[in-house]
């Protein structure tokens, strides 16, 4: 291969796989919560013309309600179903290797995509047919494999170089937020002009395209990797039969990833990762989706004048003040505000990937980031019961209370992060056994 491919190869890696993943998962929420609704009024009022604008009839209340129920029922499904394999598969792939996993969930979600345009095609079909596709897409960790593979990939790229690291994982973080913007955009364009079938087509086409580039194009990083597994594990599954084999294989790797977050570790690393993964879970629980101009742009500029930590710290700042302009907005120059105070604001959660990174060893990678991501995935559920919980509660005395509450927990976050900068520097090598 020629010296320039490999070098592409080298600067491009991960980076469309999450933008395509993200672009297809932010182009089929909207498509599929059109689909159940309309099904849903279909199925209980049976006439196609109420249905296109059931507003004003008095069905409505009853559909809304059922279509809501399967809404959360399709949610809790991806999410639960997500995290049991994200955890094994993660540990699994510090041994097997990165594209593998990387490749998986795309690979079921264009069978879970295939189902959703299905649903949709048919009449006659129920509607909680669309519960198999996101247990479908859950089955090998969804969205949670796709960032812990991918920031593994990234880790075993860049070992031995924290500054490159923290900025390619930056990057690669910029995708999440640039994805999800062009998918928003990308999918109500399609429902608009050519219906839902054509959004159900684009998600389908972008998983195409995620598993043709990973195949053709991705290659395993040569270091990080270790094919080798205890041969005390190995002869231990073994010795039973096939089924207790598939079980230990589960929970052998399933342990590996919690072993590498609480494993003990010289000084305070084994403290330092809790609150960095905290810290990520946090940042997770008030995300927002402005946050991809200031990773692409803003990050690179400040790394030559700052330190990371430096960065992380005024990132946080950012967000919070961002968060009680939002709480305070009454009209609409001060929401665009927010957007602006916000841009720099997704800084803070590149550094923190970077910094468990390097307090884990090259073999416990995937194994950190499968727990760290499988934490990132409850943040769906957990969000949505504090804030949709809290709005109605808030909205007859002070609607922009969510936000503050957002402000508090980033507040939270600050405090962690500064907690971690007095501890003593990281030495990922030194790990003392259990």
């Amino acid at each position: 291969m020629s010296t320039w491919k490999e070098k592409v190869r080298r600067v491009v890696t991960v980076e469309p796989v999450i933008f395509l993943y993200m672009t297809s998962t932010f182009i089929l929420t909207p498509a599929y919560q059109q689909m159940i609704i309309t099904k849903v009024c279909l199925q209980l009022l049976k006439n196609a013309t109420i249905c296109s604008n059931p507003e004003h009839h008095k069905g409505d209340e009853e559909v809304q309600a059922t279509a809501s129920y399967i809404l959360l029922l399709f949610n809790v499904t991806l999410s639960l179903v997500s995290i049991p394999p994200a955890i094994m598969l993660g540990s699994w792939s510090d041994r097997a290797g990165r594209r593998w996993v990387m490749a998986l969930p795309s690979v079921l979600s264009l069978l879970s995509g295939g189902l959703l345009l299905a649903v949709d095609l048919l009449e006659n079909i129920s509607v909680y047919w669309t519960l198999m596709a996101a247990a479908l897409t859950g089955l090998t960790g969804g969205h949670v494999s796709i960032f812990l593979s991918s920031f593994s990939y990234l880790a075993d790229l860049t070992m031995g170089s924290s500054s490159s690291r923290t900025l390619r994982m930056a990057v690669a973080e910029s995708m999440i937020f640039v994805g999800g913007s062009v998918g928003f955009l990308l999918g109500g364009f399609l429902e608009q002009e050519f219906g839902l079938k054509a959004a159900f087509g684009a998600y389908i086409g972008c998983h195409v395209l995620v598993v043709l580039y990973i195949v053709l194009w991705l290659r395993d990083p040569t270091m990080g990797r270790n094919t080798c597994i205890a041969p005390y594990e190995e002869n231990t599954v073994e010795q039973g039969s096939h089924s207790d084999k598939s079980w230990l294989f589960v929970l052998k790797y399933a342990k590996l990833s919690f072993k590498a977050v609480f494993k003990r570790r010289s000084e305070q690393e084994r403290l330092k990762l809790l609150f960095l993964i905290l810290c990520t879970f946090i940042n997770n629980l008030v995300a927002v989706v402005w946050q991809g101009f200031g990773l692409l742009v803003l990050f690179p500029v400040l790394m030559r004048c700052m330190k990371d930590m430096t960065l992380a710290k005024l990132s946080a700042l950012f967000r919070i003040a961002s968060y009680v302009i939002l709480a305070l907005s009454n009209n609409t120059w001060m929401v665009f505000l927010v957007a602006v105070v916000g841009a720099p604001s997704g800084i803070s959660q590149a550094v923190i990937r970077s910094l468990s990174s390097a307090i884990v060893g090259h073999d416990e990678q995937g194994a950190m980031f499968s727990f760290s991501a499988s934490v990132e995935a409850t943040c769906i559920l957990i969000a949505a019961t504090i804030f949709n919980g809290l709005y109605p509660l808030t909205l007859p005395t002070f609607p922009g209370m969510p936000f503050i509450i957002m402000a508090v927990f980033t507040l939270i976050v600050l405090i962690l992060l500064q907690w971690i900068s007095e501890m003593p520097a990281t030495h990922p090598r030194l790990v003392l056994s259990d």
